[in-house]
């Protein structure tokens, strides 16, 4: 079973994507952290299948959080659930290490598609051939 690692400085957020992938039935939540730079420590420790990460976890931001977090697990998928919006944005957390990135208000249900395809849980295996 894929292990999800979450980060988000807004609770909000946080327990929408931490239902979200429980609903799914198919992930483990394998550690739920609210601050920055004990997400980076947690992460090296448990070394998930994907990471999420929802802007801005003090003291440190996002970008950081990923840019620290390619460094050291690099073969790790790192998604963006954020409130802002544009190409900018987008750009500036690609560049920085973000492997996707989703609005959390519009893009949730394809951030959870996205996190299927890139732990392998494909179509058939969910019963949807």
């Amino acid at each position: 079973m894929p292990r999800v690692f979450l980060t988000c400085g807004d609770a909000t957020l946080f327990e929408t994507l931490r239902k979200l992938f429980l609903a799914e039935g198919q992930f483990e939540i394998c550690v739920e952290q609210r601050n920055g730079i004990e997400a980076i420590l947690e992460a090296i420790d448990l070394y998930p299948d994907l990471i999420i990460l929802g802007m801005d976890a003090p003291p440190i931001d996002d970008f950081e959080i990923a840019e620290a977090l390619k460094l050291i697990l690099p073969d790790v998928q790192v998604f963006l659930a954020t409130e802002l919006r544009g190409m900018e944005v987008e750009k500036e957390a690609l560049s920085r290490g973000i492997d996707a990135v989703f609005e959390r208000d519009d893009d949730l249900k394809s951030l959870a598609m996205n996190a299927r395809d890139v732990c392998g849980l494909g179509d058939s295996q969910l019963g949807l051939n």
